[in-house]
């Protein structure tokens, strides 16, 4: 989770510290005596060794933590960097919540709150662009702790990929990933394949004649952000059966002209807003409210008709599971709409 731009905006250089795997780890991370055997974790191209799966894990952003669970690793986290008010499952909440807290913001850790904190790992989002995350790793890794990266922040990094994978496919081989550093396989599979189930299921809800959506970022005042093919909203959009309008925009996220938005002429409109970042908006009414009294978007039909401006807190497509429940919602509101 970032609180402003999402995934687009530089934020503080030691938010970054924090990850998920971006990567399955090598073909000897398998680990059968899980205290005791080595593994090796591929985190957006940097190879991450561990000599024993950690302990003490920080989990920072919203993504990480709920992708620890999944894996059967929530025990793990002792402590935690982030906001109170994302919409966690039940099993999350309670981990997170056990957790020390170390900040609200998660764009605030700075590198003496990680290693004063005596963690193994760090383990979270936010990737700020242009930062040397091999140093930042390397001054971690001289003071004991390792450091990983969500998978479906690798492309933030420049020469770094996500080897072709889709949003939702990086979401489960991070889930897999942690099953093998925590030695909880079995649990992990599992996780899997149930995001798979839900994921399948949503889309069989939704199905109807194809519409097009233009899915839009909701400030509460400034300018209004899109996103391209390249984002997991994207990818939510495909599984639901919407064509988005900007899909050739090969871009995770970027500010279109108000030319660009009436002239895609969309059938729907996703607006995804931030109760705890940067749009300041608590409820669906009211990114309904504000897309509204914008009049450079008057001339966009959609915005106007009743059951055609689809709200979804931010929190819902970050690349963790907390997207598999954003597109069920989704599929709720277009199967009713």
């Amino acid at each position: 989770m970032r609180g402003l731009k999402p995934w687009g905006t530089a934020v503080s250089v030691l938010a970054m510290l924090a990850a998920t795997g971006c990567g399955a780890a090598s073909s000897g991370s398998t680990i059968g005596e899980a205290d005791r055997r080595a593994t090796t974790v591929d985190s957006c191209g940097r190879e991450v060794e561990f000599d024993s799966p950690p302990q003490r894990v920080m989990a920072i952003g919203s993504e990480a933590p709920s992708l620890l669970v999944a894996a059967g690793a929530g025990d793990k986290i002792t402590h935690y960097a982030g906001s109170l008010d994302v919409p966690f499952d039940e099993a999350t909440s309670t981990v997170v919540e056990k957790a020390e807290r170390v900040t609200e913001d998660s764009h605030d850790v700075s590198f003496e709150m990680i290693v004063s904190s005596g963690v193994d790992a760090v383990i979270g989002t936010d990737v700020t662009a242009g930062v040397d995350i091999d140093a930042l790793a390397a001054r971690l890794d001289k003071a004991g702790v390792q450091m990983l990266t969500v998978s479906g922040y690798c492309a933030g990094f420049e020469d770094r990929s996500t080897d072709g994978l889709s949003g939702f496919d990086l979401i489960y081989r991070d889930i897999e990933t942690y099953g093998r550093l925590f030695g909880t396989d079995p649990t992990a599979k599992q996780a899997v394949q149930n995001l798979q189930k839900r994921v399948e299921a949503a889309a069989h809800r939704a199905s109807g004649p194809r519409r097009s959506a233009v899915p839009l970022y909701v400030p509460t005042e400034g300018t209004l952000g899109s996103y391209g093919g390249q984002s997991l909203v994207a990818e939510q959009m495909t599984e639901l059966g919407l064509d988005n309008v900007f899909a050739d925009v090969p871009k995770r996220y970027f500010e279109p002209s108000t030319e660009e938005l009436v002239d895609s002429t969309p059938d729907l409109v996703f607006a995804m807003y931030l109760p705890t970042g940067s749009s300041s908006l608590e409820s669906d009414e009211d990114v309904i409210d504000a897309l509204r009294d914008r009049p450079e978007l008057a001339g966009i039909e959609a915005i106007e008709k009743d059951g055609a401006v689809l709200p979804l807190n931010y929190f819902y497509t970050s690349p963790g599971p907390l997207a598999v429940d954003g597109l069920e919602l989704l599929a709720d509101r277009l199967a009713a709409s």
